[in-house]
């Protein structure tokens, strides 16, 4: 017999009968090692990513103007500023000849620049500045960025069974080690964390970086311009500025220990019904047994109604007879009531039962 058919074979109710007969005890033990790696991080900078790379490869630009009041002599080109500011000064004029040239003493030089030194960029240079900190540390505290979970289990069942003639005992001790890898596919993830300071390091040495090196750096509160508020790239970018200030201030690896301890009533009761299929186990010859001192019992009962009593066969055959069926009245009338008693467990154990036939299958 297979184990699915042993399992199928198993009698509900001398089960039943065999774990109310039983006092048993279980103690579950779980100590649980774990390490923790917030890597939330990554996906929220690689979907930042792209809008931080439209910013820097195209910054935002601003023409610088000065004006300032030069000789004649040094000014390379007269511009519509001048002339309009030489026809409100005119003192600053010398003379006009006859055909209506005019000579100024001095005249209004307009000097322009276009620059990036603008809140905004200089918003961006810090962001990453800050980005390419906080990569760089999430990597010092935790190179692998790899989670797991290291469970020691112990559990120790004892129980006694007990009936008029017998008495049986049971010590079951169990020790497991299970250690899991949180993280499915870390090499995918160690790829994705270099990519990213690769890439941060590149925006380090980003020409519009280098042009804002002597800028002062930019700190919270942001100030809340239009550019920051409403251009896509932009919002995008502070979203990622309030993230880090967020994730920052918490630790980028948590290790934790902890100790669980029960005596879990299912669990028991799954060790009971172990303990009662051992039983069976080293019982399976019983049946023989018991059907040699049957035997033995009849022979005997033979002996002593022929040998020591006055009694013929047909009444001795009547007498059998007789006893045999109000033994058989008090057998049916026994099972009639302990069964409304077990039903609602028998139930119960054939749908456990399927379910594990169902697994080994």
């Amino acid at each position: 017999m297979d184990i699915a058919e042993y399992l199928e074979s198993i009698n509900s109710a001398e089960l039943r009968k065999f774990i109310d007969s039983t006092s048993s005890n279980i103690v579950l033990t779980k100590d649980i090692e774990k390490k923790v790696s917030d890597t939330s991080w990554v996906d929220m900078v690689e979907d930042c990513i792209p809008y931080l790379d439209n910013i820097i490869r195209n910054p935002r630009r601003f023409i610088v103007q000065e004006e300032n009041i030069i000789p004649i002599e040094k000014a390379k080109a007269v511009s519509e500023e001048a002339i309009k500011h030489l026809a409100q000064n005119t003192s600053l004029i010398q003379e006009v000849h006859e055909d209506g040239t005019v000579i100024p003493i001095k005249i209004l030089n307009v000097f322009r620049e276009e620059t990036i030194d603008l809140y905004e960029n200089r918003f961006i240079k810090s962001l990453v500045d800050n980005l390419y900190k906080f990569v760089n540390e999430r990597l010092e505290q935790n190179e692998d960025q790899s989670s797991y979970a290291k469970v020691h289990s112990i559990v120790k069942y004892d129980g006694v069974y007990k009936n008029k003639d017998t008495e049986i005992k049971v010590n079951v001790s169990l020790d497991a080690n299970t250690d899991n890898e949180v993280n499915g596919n870390n090499n995918d993830l160690q790829e994705r964390i270099e990519h990213i300071r690769d890439v941060v390091s590149d925006y380090k040495n980003s020409k519009m970086m280098v042009n804002l090196q002597e800028c002062l750096p930019v700190r919270s509160p942001i100030r809340k311009t239009n550019v920051i508020l409403k251009e896509p790239n932009f919002m995008r970018a502070l979203d990622l500025w309030e993230f880090l200030e967020k994730e920052s201030e918490k630790p980028g690896v948590e290790y934790i220990k902890d100790r669980i301890e029960s005596n879990d009533a299912a669990i028991k009761e799954k060790y009971d019904i172990g303990f009662f299929i051992g039983n069976n186990a080293i019982n399976e010859d019983a049946p023989e047994v018991y059907n040699k001192y049957d035997s033995s019992l009849i022979s005997k009962l033979v002996n002593d109604f022929v040998i020591g009593g006055d009694i013929t066969e047909a009444e001795f055959r009547a007498l059998i007879n007789r006893e045999f069926k109000a033994a058989t009245k008090r057998k049916e009338k026994m099972i009639a009531g302990v069964k409304s008693k077990f039903d609602d467990f028998v139930n119960e154990f054939d749908k456990n039962k399927k379910k594990a036939y169902a697994l080994i299958k």
